[in-house]
């Protein structure tokens, strides 16, 4: 009889240390991580964009695109979004890409796709995606893309092929990361209520001494 009783205790005693040590909320270590999270610079910017356009044909490139960057000594992160349009000369076919690009460290590969219409004025069309690999260095990237299309057969469009860029930013901010933002807005809310309340305090005293005729 003792030896289960002393099993009953010796378990009940274990359940008791573990709830002890696992009754703690979470979100109190993760509000201290956040805490010490070291603050994060970011890069909002856009431009224009000219390129050149490689294959079976010739095209000129004209468009937009926008850059938002986490800047990091060890490993900064780009996102690009582009729209722009392409006209190639020899054959007269307009065309409209749509995408997003990323790139992930200094110097990697840009990853990304886009949307695709083309179109050769004469009422023939193709519609469809291009994956895109490519290198960015100084303002130029260098793509390498497949149009995946479909269609009319009689347009005739570039394959595969290659594409050089050129970006000419417009307008460059920085900031921070939304967690250092709502930081600094609380601390400058506090700063503020401080304020007025220093002002109400001098209010109040330069009342008193009008009272008193002082």
């Amino acid at each position: 009889m003792r030896l289960p009783v002393l099993l009953v205790l010796t378990l009940f005693g274990f359940c008791a240390d573990a709830q002890k040590s696992f009754d703690i909320n979470p979100f109190d270590n993760k509000e201290k991580k956040d805490n010490k999270s070291p603050r994060k610079l970011m890069q909002k910017n856009h431009g224009a964009i000219i390129g050149l356009q490689k294959g079976m044909n010739t095209a000129f490139e004209l468009g937009y695109e926008a850059h938002w960057r986490k800047m990091s000594l060890s490993n900064p992160t780009i996102f690009g979004a582009t729209t722009n349009m392409e006209y190639d000369v020899s054959n007269h076919l307009l065309a409209y890409r749509a995408g997003m690009w990323m790139k992930k460290g200094r110097v990697n590969l840009t990853y990304g796709g886009n949307l695709v219409y083309v179109n050769d004025l004469e009422g023939q069309h193709k519609y469809g995606i291009a994956p895109a690999v490519g290198f960015r260095l100084a303002g130029f990237h260098f793509l390498n893309s497949y149009n995946l299309l479909a269609g009319d057969d009689e347009l005739k469009t570039n394959t595969l092929f290659v594409s050089i860029r050129y970006y000419f930013p417009v307008d460059n901010k920085f900031t921070w990361d939304r967690k250092t933002m709502k930081r600094k807005k609380q601390r400058q809310k506090e700063k503020d209520k401080k304020k007025e309340e220093r002002a109400k305090e001098r209010e109040n005293k330069t009342g008193v001494k009008k009272l008193l005729n002082i």
